[in-house]
């Protein structure tokens, strides 16, 4: 393996990396496990200043043997704005937003050649295949017409990874033993619905005061925010973390009983794989990039509306019997088939391929 990949690096490039959402999150642990694996790899996030410098300063130089961007509709911005990062090898990871809303949106054509261009897309879930293929019928390889779009893509589901951090008890957040308490790993975003999560327990919560919500996750989407801290005025039950080092989810999510996640859409809801591998059941509103995860009724429910949100909350609050059944098949199901190992496994055999291909 070594002889493959010596002094050839490897460039990751993101959207972001100052604040904790899936694609800074989903870098950095790539970052660290395919370095130990003895990759030479870089990251650079658009969200640096002079990240077009920088990248046309390394092409010129050839630093990279091959680039690895995340987000289809920002990674085509990128090669539009740096056309010569066409010369190199480049995988693709869509990450959720890109195949939900700019597949169908006005970067359509950008997000076409962007696939066009790219040697490789990975995707989360099998059911995206589907999706991407069916807004590009009769994709067409430039320089390859027979290559199609099925060819290229390939399924790698994210792999959990919890740090360790210093152990938490509920005192500290105000929560006693007595309480069930509802964790919603989330950053403030309009797509993820956290209106829905608020309002459902709300009326849960008016017949079992024992119910609490506790909230972690930036504060990214500005008009967003101010509107869900004022849907939480008053409810002294909902308690808002704001955002939490990565390093400390660990022991903030075993604080919790469940793992809710509210989405319209996602790409895969990084969180809620996170909560379910530390034994806490789930409920998933049933969307793209939710579905398919779990078996309903098994590690959790899948919801489509309040009303169902509430009939399966009101059932996880009162059986906690059942409660601690399905949360240990949720842990069973993400140690077999969500692993930082399988992931790790998975992007190494790309990486290796075209690292090889690459010349020196």
């Amino acid at each position: 393996m070594v002889s493959i990949i010596a002094n050839k690096k490897v460039l990751i490039i993101t959207p972001f990396d100052k604040d904790q959402r899936g694609n800074s999150i989903t870098t950095a642990r790539l970052l660290v496990g395919l370095t130990s694996r003895g990759f030479q790899i870089d990251r650079l996030s658009l969200e640096r200043e002079n990240w077009q410098e920088y990248l046309k300063d390394a092409l010129a130089k050839s630093k990279y043997a091959l680039i690895h961007g995340f987000h289809a509709r920002y990674f085509g911005e990128v090669l539009q704005a740096i056309p010569q990062m066409r010369n190199i090898p480049l995988i693709l990871t869509t990450t959720g937003t890109d195949i939900h809303c700019d597949l169908l949106g006005e970067k359509r054509s950008m997000i076409l050649d962007t696939f066009q261009t790219v040697q490789k897309i990975v995707v989360f879930n099998d059911d995206f295949h589907q999706i991407i293929q069916d807004v590009y019928p009769g994709f067409q390889h430039p320089a390859r017409p027979s290559l199609s779009l099925a060819e290229k893509l390939v399924t790698i589901p994210q792999g959990v990874f919890l740090e360790p951090g210093a152990e938490k008890n509920r005192g500290e957040l105000g929560l006693s033993e007595d309480q069930v308490v509802f964790l919603l790993p989330s950053g403030l975003r309009r797509i993820k619905h956290i209106e829905l999560a608020i309002d459902s327990l709300s009326a849960v919560q008016d017949e079992f005061p024992e119910v609490r919500l506790l909230i972690m996750g930036a504060a990214i989407e500005e008009d967003y925010t101010r509107k869900i801290l004022n849907r939480m005025r008053g409810l002294d039950w909902v308690i808002y973390l704001e955002e939490i080092p990565h390093s400390e989810m660990m022991s903030v999510l075993r604080l919790g009983d469940i793992v809710i996640n509210t989405s319209y859409c996602e790409g895969q809801p990084q969180g809620a794989l996170e909560a379910m591998s530390l034994g806490k059941p789930c409920i998933l509103t049933g969307v793209p990039g939710n579905l398919n995860i779990i078996e309903q009724g098994v590690e959790g429910f899948y919801v489509s509306n309040q009303e169902e949100l509430v009939k399966d909350a009101k059932i996880l609050v009162q059986d906690p019997v059942e409660r601690h059944l399905m949360g240990q098949r949720a842990a069973q199901l993400t140690a077999s088939k969500f692993t930082l190992g399988q992931e790790l496994d998975a992007y190494s055999r790309i990486y290796r391929q075209f690292l090889r291909q690459a010349r020196d």
